[in-house]
């Protein structure tokens, strides 16, 4: 081995050893530069968006932006993007600043609640439940229901059926269980709902805890909406 090691073979080693080196440092510095220069298309807000409100395709804009100053989680395509129920977060958005995946929230994931997003005129109430009175838990966020008591009747101390056609499809927000958390087969927790949470008027609100203190509440699914 030693004879092919000679100044010859240590000088080509050397050249090569430099030019891969070279090279290296070209295709680096190249790249920086791209980034520097080369653009991509993102979306962007067109007005400051404040925390928590809600992010509607009409607020977002798109804009040509350097590779080197484009997050690795922004949004390219605003289709992508769940309009309806999509907000905010902490931090809100700066005009002219990128949309980010991880700097959104919806009205279920909010650190503030699901009341973050409830329309004018409208409240939540919780509905306390079981399996039977949910339907077999079917009774999930983002389904619409009908909501039927099962009460006493004080003047003639029997039970009866309450159909009130005001309380017809109520969106359901939430389910939690006896832990306080949403049932979840990959959390390992109780999957056994307690209560629902739904969105109502003020007059349902009243109505429905007039039922529930002098009887059950019943959930009956009537599916989604678009």
């Amino acid at each position: 081995m030693k004879r092919f090691w000679n100044k010859y073979t240590r000088a080509l080693s050397f050249i090569v050893i430099g030019l891969v080196i070279l090279i290296g440092v070209y295709t680096v510095q190249n790249r920086n530069i791209s980034q520097q220069v080369e653009t991509q298309r993102v979306v962007v807000a067109k007005q400051d968006i404040a925390p928590f409100t809600e992010i509607t395709k009409d607020k977002l804009q798109y804009r040509e932006i350097v590779l080197s100053e484009i997050p690795t989680d922004a949004v390219l395509d605003a289709e992508d993007l769940k309009f309806g129920d999509l907000y905010a977060g902490e931090y809100g958005i700066r005009n002219n600043e990128p949309v980010r995946t991880t700097y959104n929230t919806t009205s279920l994931n909010s650190e503030v609640g699901s009341s973050i997003g409830l329309k004018e005129g409208m409240t939540e109430i919780g509905i306390a439940t079981d399996l039977v009175r949910s339907a077999g838990d079917d009774a999930k966020p983002g389904v619409y229901v009908n909501v039927i008591a099962y009460v006493r009747d004080e003047a003639t101390n029997l039970s009866k059926k309450v159909v009130n056609p005001k309380l017809t499809n109520i969106k359901v927000l939430k389910r939690l269980n006896s832990e306080g958390t949403a049932p979840d087969v990959a959390s390992g927790n109780s999957l056994i709902p307690v209560v629902v949470v739904l969105e109502v008027t003020v007059e349902q609100a009243a109505a429905i805890m007039e039922y529930q203190e002098s009887g059950k509440v019943y959930l009956l699914p009537v599916g989604i909406k678009s």
